[in-house]
C-alpha cells in the first residue's frame, strides 16, 4: 500500500512539472508569434497547443486589417503559406 502510494504521488509530481516546462506564449508579441509559426513541428503536443491557444486568442484581438497582415503566414516555414495552398489540392497540377 505505501508502495501504490508513493508511485501516485510521483507520477502527480512528474505530471505536474509537464504543465510548468510549457512556454507561456503570452508574453510574446504578436511579430514574434508569428515568426515561430510553423517550427514546432518536434514541440511535444501541449506546447503546439499551448501556442495554438494563444494565437487564435491574439488574432481575435486584433483589427481585421491587422489580422490580414498575419492571416496565412508561416514565416517559420520557409515560404509564406505555401503548405496551407498544398494541403487544399492546389499546385498539385490538376483540378
Amino acid at each position: 500500500m505505501k508502495k501504490l502510494g508513493a508511485t501516485i504521488i510521483t507520477m502527480a509530481m512528474m505530471l505536474g512539472g509537464v504543465a510548468y516546462a510549457v512556454t507561456d506564449y503570452s508574453s510574446y508579441s504578436t511579430e514574434e508569434l508569428s515568426r515561430i509559426r510553423g517550427t514546432l513541428q518536434s514541440a511535444s503536443p501541449e506546447e503546439r497547443d499551448a501556442f495554438r491557444k494563444e494565437w487564435q486568442s491574439r488574432m481575435q484581438q486584433l483589427s481585421p486589417e491587422e489580422r490580414s497582415r498575419y492571416a496565412g503566414r508561416k514565416m517559420g516555414a520557409g515560404k509564406m503559406g505555401q503548405g496551407r495552398m498544398q494541403r487544399k489540392g492546389f499546385g498539385r497540377g490538376g483540378m
